[in-house]
């Protein structure tokens, strides 16, 4: 193997691993733009996939769904698990699957050049070595995806309450329920721009035609948190039924901060069983060290004395 065909193997490698990475936090820009054009301009519907430069990719990611044909319940989860992670491009699912494939090879071909380089000559340790870099590109981006989600879902919760807060003080300046929900997305979109993001999304699906329980349904599906679930059904429930929702609102928001009281009372309860664990291995052991070794020395030099 010449000098050329290993810079070759190394650039590729790390170039599949730039676009994977790039790609799976190309999303976010995507939304940004399809909001950007709800208030003026529109995208074309039929605008070809060739402008974004992921043409090639698609139809990567479309073979390898046709060989390993896919049924419809698994890519809609997968698109779910896209949509709860903030990628909302239609080609997501395809360029997700051919990003974890490239990622395989790309690793693999990684781990194959490491072990020229090293000269290791067993194949049994060499295949196993390139089998675990290639399973760690094929899983790594389904982490990478559940984490991306898990954050969206923390800033989520945490902009709730004050969301709630500044939703009531909307209704109760005489705003319908949609507007109110245009002046919380407006005002929070600086300080919590994730949930701000999801309600714009819900109000461009009711003016798109869906009724307004139907958009806020597929909001809690977007963000999986159940406090945000219990608001939106609150939510639903109060627009179906008629009921006053200023008062019921703000005890729910009472409640929201009351549980992140007590979440933070449980956290700081733990720990102290979660730091006995470095106290015993790391701190206690130098201690014991620092504590005993001059009484050991002193004893060997005792014995040595007695002995000569």
């Amino acid at each position: 193997m010449n000098g050329t065909l290993l810079s070759v193997i190394i650039a590729l490698a790390l170039g599949l691993f730039a676009v994977a990475l790039t790609l799976i936090y190309l999303a976010d820009e995507s939304v940004r733009r399809r909001l950007s054009f709800a208030g003026g301009g529109r995208r074309s519907a039929d605008q070809p996939v060739e402008s974004e430069g992921l043409s090639w990719l698609v139809r990567f990611g479309e073979r390898i769904q046709e060989s390993n044909k896919a049924n419809p319940e698994q890519l809609g989860q997968l698109r779910l698990q896209l949509l709860q992670a903030g990628i909302y491009n239609e080609y997501g699912p395809a360029v997700f699957r051919a990003v974890r494939v490239l990622l395989a090879f790309a690793l693999a071909f990684l781990a194959g050049f490491i072990l020229f380089i090293l000269r290791i000559d067993n194949a049994a340790l060499g295949a196993i070595i390139v089998v675990a870099f290639a399973g760690v590109g094929l899983f790594a981006p389904i982490l990478i995806i559940k984490a991306r989600a898990k954050e969206r879902v923390d800033a989520v919760r945490l902009a709730l309450p004050d969301a709630i807060d500044l939703l009531v003080v909307a209704v109760e300046a005489g705003s319908s329920l949609t507007q109110a929900f245009q002046r919380v997305a407006n005002e929070l979109r600086a300080a919590y721009p994730i949930l701000s993001e999801q309600l714009q999304m819900a109000l461009l699906e009711m003016q798109a035609g869906a009724s307004r329980s139907e958009a806020l349904r597929h909001l809690s599906e977007r963000v999986p948190d159940d406090r945000l679930k219990a608001f939106l059904t609150l939510v639903i429930q109060s627009d179906q039924l008629g009921a006053g929702l200023a008062n019921t609102l703000r005890v729910f928001a009472e409640e929201l901060r009351r549980s992140r009281l007590i979440e933070a009372e449980h956290k700081a309860a733990e720990l102290p069983v979660k730091i006995a664990i470095p106290l015993v291995f790391f701190i206690f052991p130098c201690l014991m060290g620092i504590i005993f070794t001059p009484i050991v020395i002193r004893f060997i030099r005792i014995l040595f004395q007695v002995g000569t």
